[in-house]
């Protein structure tokens, strides 16, 4: 979720801010924004809740993705936890390296699980030949 939310935010010329996982609510994350005033920053909340609520209607990578995503009204960054206001650029950079990490984890597991289909060729074959 928080690289699609950086993703958004750099695409809606947002330069700083940050998106964190909260701590106390593995459901919720913390998003930060930079902008001119707060009339922008609730313009980029509302957009942004309504990007991610389509996702998974758009794309089989995420039909996993909650439908019903809300944002609060603005607080200050000390509210409910400290967040750092990083330049977007270095943050997907960041977040790139953290979901490739995740990836190089999953295609491992998934060798494992499909390593019994290596003898599945062979079973074919041998099955192949009982037919005949």
């Amino acid at each position: 979720m928080r690289a699609q939310i950086v993703s958004f935010l750099i695409s809606h010329g947002i330069t700083a801010g940050n998106a964190i996982n909260d701590p106390d609510n593995n459901k919720q994350v913390i998003v930060a924004v930079r902008a001119e005033n707060d009339n922008k920053i609730n313009e980029i909340r509302d957009e942004l809740v309504a990007h991610l609520n389509k996702l998974s209607q758009n794309d089989l990578c995420y039909s996993e993705f909650p439908k019903d995503i809300t944002a609060t009204k603005i607080m200050d960054l000390s509210n409910p936890h400290p967040v750092v206001v990083l330049e977007l650029g270095g943050l997907s950079d960041g977040l790139m390296l953290e979901q490739t990490s995740k990836g190089a984890g999953a295609m491992k597991q998934l060798v494992k699980v499909l390593e019994p289909l290596k003898a599945l060729p062979a079973a074919i074959e041998k099955l192949s030949s009982k037919i005949k």
